[in-house]
């Protein structure tokens, strides 16, 4: 049996947890750590989630986040699975784009009451089933 896992990984709470929530029934959200992911990898190791999506808010703490995010390359299970980056400045995109480029990077381009925050759900959703 196919048990899917979505990991919501930021340093603090912000408007992304609030919408993913609305969209996703289950959402693991913890703070990127090297501690979380040897959770999670233990965790896909056992057999607990075998599809797994990641969406991590960059916005805070980028050093650390870029951090997470090498270590998350460097697993070879675990590097194949959905990647998404949210909470990305414009002016950053294509720094992210190339230091992580198997990632989806998202960037909110309007105002956030009018981003559509379900188009991106869909993708995500639709990606992560086809993992």
């Amino acid at each position: 049996m196919t048990v899917q896992m979505i990991y919501y990984l930021a340093w603090q709470e912000d408007d992304w947890l609030d919408e993913i929530l609305d969209f996703f029934p289950q959402v693991n959200a913890v703070v990127p750590t090297a501690k979380v992911l040897e959770q999670i990898k233990a965790r896909h190791e056992q057999g607990e989630a075998d599809k797994l999506l990641f969406v991590v808010n960059v916005a805070d703490e980028q050093e650390k986040s870029k951090e997470f995010l090498q270590s998350l390359q460097k697993d070879e299970k675990l590097s194949k699975m959905p990647l998404y980056l949210v909470g990305v400045d414009a002016a950053e995109e294509e720094s992210w784009k190339q230091a992580f480029p198997q990632a989806n990077v998202i960037v909110i381009r309007v105002h956030p009451f009018e981003f559509d925050y379900e188009a991106v759900f869909r993708q995500m959703k639709s990606e992560w089933e086809g993992a």
